[in-house]
């Protein structure tokens, strides 16, 4: 008995909640849109247009004035800029002004709109197709800076909208300029040049898609690709962020009546001249202008590492560097002995490669497998120079003679070592001075000259 009283009990508990269930249904389907209703209340709308129908933009604030026009799809600025305007800039604008929605309303009919900041606002007004406008009206900020306070214009109705938006109303001209430079692909690019208070630091030509790089200015040497790989990376980046001043009666006050520095960069199609004045943020933005333009803007000067880098930093430190593929013998006269080496090699599989010294097979390998010749070729082809000494008139017999037989026809490329003093040489290529100084202690390392070649004769002796 007592078990079925339970299930009884059940039974009436279910049905109790199966009913309560069915009543809360009902009751929501008898008042659909309650819901709805509180959510649209909770959208302020200050202003909103459809977004396809706007063809002007005119913003007015403490920062400037614009005024934007749109024809088809292009956006035009009047005045016209130095710069062109950037299309997509000033449709994202558009689309900012299509809706405003305030947080809450202030005040229903406000007539002291001085303390809103609204008696002297920045004004932003909104054309469309058929003719009317849209005009708001933005006061200051109120006292937790959370919002700004705005109305729309003939109306005494104020909102507070949220601060974000004071970046949206607030625009200058400079706002909606391209902020590229010159957008180009830095492995294209085919000259190069930096100056630093007028003079020349160094002026680059480019070819072979940045396999070649010849210093043209202040002098003619090779350039390190190495240390101006990464100089053209870094300009271009450079982008403007603001435009400054479009009419400067004086450059002094940016430092561009006397630039600190100029770049010069561009591919085969453009180039453009950067001159740089004073800092506007230490370490960072910087005053800028073109050299056949008036505008002055800012540039993020961050990406140039290289304003420091000397002309020294940047010299291709090698004396002669030939691709082993591209020799057919080599005569090397050191310590009153002449080695002569030939060199057979094929393209297309290097284990085939023959070498000989002095008429001997010189094919040897260490433990590790490595070719004994090649660690001799390298030590001849890797030597770097030690100091940049351009002037000197070398004389006197060389100590040390590398002659390179090239391929196809065996045109003899010679260095020469000519001894400067007891720790120097003077490097000389084809009996011209390279201005480069190396260290007679750099024959006698582990992977110097003397040694590799010390190991590659031990191994051909061993031989029998």
């Amino acid at each position: 008995m007592k078990l079925y009283r339970n299930a009884i009990i059940l039974v009436v508990v279910l049905g109790l909640l199966v009913g309560a269930y069915f009543f809360i249904q009902n009751k929501k389907a008898a008042t659909p849109d309650v819901a709805d209703a509180s959510a649209t209340a909770d959208v302020i709308n200050v202003i909103t247009v459809d977004q396809a129908k706007i063809n002007s933009l005119e913003f007015n604030s403490e920062i400037g004035s614009v005024m934007l026009k749109k024809q088809d799809k292009a956006w035009t600025m009047n005045p016209s800029s130095e710069f062109p305007i950037d299309n997509t800039i000033a449709e994202a604008s558009a689309t900012d002004m299509s809706t405003i929605v305030a947080d809450k309303v202030i005040e229903e009919k406000a007539t002291d709109l001085v303390k809103y900041g609204l008696d002297k606002p920045a004004i932003v007004k909104v054309g469309l197709t058929d003719g009317s406008f849209k005009e708001i009206e933005i006061g200051s900020s109120n006292p937790t800076n959370e919002g700004i306070y705005v109305k729309n214009k003939g109306e005494s109705k104020v909102y507070l909208i949220g601060s974000y938006y004071e970046s949206k109303l607030k625009l200058s001209r400079g706002y909606f300029a391209k902020k590229d430079i010159l957008p180009v692909d830095p492995t294209t690019l085919n000259t190069f040049a930096y100056e630093k208070n007028g003079e020349m630091q160094y002026a680059i030509s480019i070819t072979s898609g940045s396999a070649i790089m010849e210093i043209t200015a202040p002098i003619k040497e090779e350039a390190e690709p190495s240390k101006i790989s990464p100089m053209l990376a870094a300009v271009v980046q450079l982008v403007i962020t603001d435009v400054v001043d479009e009419n400067p009666t004086d450059l002094a006050k940016y430092g561009l009546d006397k630039p600190a520095y100029a770049i010069v960069y561009g591919d085969a199609n453009t180039s453009k001249k950067i001159l740089f004045g004073k800092e506007l943020k230490k370490g960072s933005i910087v005053y800028a202008k073109f050299p056949e333009g008036k505008s002055v803007f800012t540039i993020d000067a961050t990406p140039l590492t290289f304003l420091d880098v000397k002309l020294s930093d940047i010299l291709n430190t090698f004396i002669y560097l030939p691709n082993i593929a591209d020799v057919n013998l080599i005569e090397l006269s050191i310590d009153g002995k002449k080695i002569v080496s030939d060199i057979t090699t094929n393209k297309d599989n290097k284990d085939e490669d023959k070498f000989k010294v002095d008429g001997k097979d010189a094919n040897m390998e260490n433990e590790k497998g490595d070719s004994l010749f090649r660690a001799f070729y390298t030590s001849m082809i890797g030597i770097t120079m030690t100091k940049y000494e351009p002037g000197a008139k070398p004389s006197g017999t060389p100590d040390v003679t590398i002659k390179y037989f090239m391929k196809p026809d065996s045109k003899a490329v010679t260095i020469d070592f000519i001894s400067k003093d007891s720790n120097y040489y003077y490097a000389m290529k084809n009996g011209v001075y390279t201005n480069r100084v190396i260290l007679k202690s750099k024959f006698d390392e582990a992977d110097g000259i003397r040694e590799t070649y010390k190991t590659l004769k031990k191994a051909i002796d061993e031989v029998k």
